[in-house]
C-alpha cells in the first residue's frame, strides 16, 4: 500500500488529469491560450446555456471550489481572450451573468467531447459499486475540509 498521504495522491491525480489534458485534449488544441480551468468553465457555462439555466459568477465559485477573487481574475482574462461576455440582468443591477461568446460555443462543443472522454477513462476498471464507493469517499473528504474551513473562519470571529 502506497504510504504517502491522501492530499498528496488527490494533488498527483489532480496534475497528471491536468497533463493528459494539456497533452490530449482536442479543446486545448483548438486554441493555445486556453487554460485547463478555462477549458472547465467554457464546458460548464455552455452545458448550463444548452440546459436553458443562467450562470453567475457564484455559480462558478461553488461549482469548481474556487474563490470570488480567483473567480473575478479568471474570467475578466476569459472576457479579454472573447470567451466569456458579462452580462447585466434586469432584477439586479449588481449582479452579472456570464455567457458564451460564439467562439466559446464552438470549443465547449469539443470541451463536451473531451469530458465525455476523460470520465470514461477515469471510471475505466470499476464497477458501478465501486464508482458509487469513490464519490462517497470523495464527497466525505470534501465535506471535511469544508467543515473545518467553517470552524476555523468561526475561531478567527
Amino acid at each position: 500500500m502506497d504510504k504517502r498521504g491522501i492530499g498528496v495522491r488527490l494533488r498527483m491525480l489532480n496534475n497528471a488529469v491536468r497533463r493528459y489534458i494539456d497533452r490530449y485534449a482536442e479543446g486545448k488544441k483548438a486554441l493555445d491560450n486556453l487554460t485547463c480551468s478555462n477549458g472547465w468553465i467554457i464546458g460548464y457555462v455552455c452545458e448550463m446555456k444548452e440546459r436553458g439555466n443562467d450562470v453567475y459568477q457564484r455559480d462558478l465559485e461553488n461549482n469548481f471550489g474556487i474563490t470570488r477573487s480567483t473567480t473575478s481574475k479568471v474570467l475578466g482574462l476569459m472576457e479579454k481572450k472573447g470567451l466569456v461576455e458579462r452580462v447585466s440582468v434586469s432584477h439586479d443591477a449588481r449582479l452579472k451573468k456570464i455567457v458564451p461568446t460564439e467562439r466559446s460555443l464552438e470549443i465547449g462543443r469539443i470541451i463536451k467531447e473531451d469530458n465525455e472522454k476523460m470520465e470514461l477513462l477515469l471510471k475505466k476498471g470499476f464497477s458501478p459499486k465501486e464508482l458509487e464507493q469513490l464519490y462517497g469517499y470523495l464527497e466525505r473528504i470534501q465535506h471535511n475540509i469544508e467543515t473545518a474551513e467553517k470552524n476555523i473562519r468561526k475561531e478567527r470571529v
